[in-house]
């Protein structure tokens, strides 16, 4: 999608590419949220080269903050001579190589010295990967995670668009750092679960012991506890977690116990990509405790249907329970 990007922002997109990245833009907060990131260190980049001594810790907060501050502002783009095919050609290598460096010297511990990157990225299918200290991520669909190819610094830094599950193998040496929205993530060696879509972050604990920070909060979080904030939010909601529906894209389980129907109904839609419909307001909180095993979703909606004596009506490109 990066290259897409690219080519979207230098003009050089087919028409066909350009649906592809409006289509893409329109499906998730967070893709809109990521193309704005994108967008900003394409214009910065160009600022770079003349950079000589780099702060890492310094670097990376500068960084963060015009990220937090500028997420939602529309740059006017700068306007770029595209006649000759050579000076695209340039363009293009340019912006990439730009992007790269911008990005990449934040994570570095020695001044001026660029590290390699690696990305992790799900689209349409949940992804699952390991990181180069032996940690596993379990990618929800239409996420991405960012990270040096070696944590050779004394931290092990990561930013996340999107939602994921992190088993983070233990070090205390090297915290474990993840970066998304306004949000860092700290721990030695735990596992949980982050999702940051549209302007929400959830922090959901597995097992072990996290560390939940924004600008002005810091939480303590033990395995069955949550943390929710908004993006232009400085307070974390502490919370117990009390259900088990956010592990659903990696078990291909919906656990529900005593959940409220809408909170499933909810992952209905995102896991299948449908507009399930509660018309029915009379069943909308109603409590419900059920496993549904890697089932298929007709299956699924009929015994929903079934116990809280529903229609299921399917009209206009939306499940209704009536």
């Amino acid at each position: 999608m990066d290259d897409l990007l690219v080519k979207h922002l230098t003009g050089e997109a087919t028409e066909e590419e350009l649906l592809q990245v409006e289509q893409w833009l329109a499906s998730d907060a967070a893709n809109r949220h990521y193309f704005e990131h994108f967008r900003l260190i394409w214009e910065e980049s160009v600022q770079l080269a003349g950079t000589t001594q780099v702060d890492e810790h310094l670097a990376w907060q500068r960084f963060q903050n015009r990220v937090q501050q500028r997420s939602f502002e529309h740059p006017k783009p700068r306007v770029w001579s595209m006649n000759s095919p050579m000076t695209r050609a340039a363009v293009i290598a340019g912006l990439v190589i730009g992007i790269a460096i911008f990005t990449y010297v934040l994570f570095h511990n020695n001044p001026g010295t660029v590290v390699r990157m690696a990305t992790i990225q799900a689209t349409n299918m949940v992804k699952a990967d390991s990181l180069p200290d032996g940690s596993v991520v379990t990618l929800n669909k239409y996420s991405q995670v960012s990270f040096p190819e070696k944590f050779s610094s004394g931290k092990r830094v990561l930013q996340l668009n999107g939602e994921a599950f992190f088993k983070v193998v233990p070090n205390k040496q090297k915290p474990f750092e993840v970066h998304t929205g306004n949000v860092t993530i700290t721990v030695v060696g735990t596992s949980f679960n982050v999702r940051s879509r549209g302007d929400t972050t959830e922090v959901i604990v597995e097992t072990g012991i996290v560390k939940v920070a924004t600008g002005k909060h810091t939480v303590m979080l033990k395995a069955g506890q949550k943390a929710i904030t908004g993006l232009s939010e400085d307070i974390l909601q502490k919370q117990s977690n009390t259900d088990q529906l956010y592990n659903y894209y990696r078990s291909k389980k919906f656990v529900c116990d005593s959940t409220p129907l809408w909170k499933l109904i909810d992952k209905l839609n995102e896991a299948y990509d449908v507009q399930i419909v509660i018309e029915n307001e009379a069943v909308r909180n109603e409590p419900y405790t059920v496993v549904f095993d890697n089932q298929p979703l007709d299956k699924i909606l009929n015994i929903i249907s079934s116990t809280f004596n529903t229609s299921v009506i399917k009209e206009k490109g939306k499940i209704i329970l009536r």
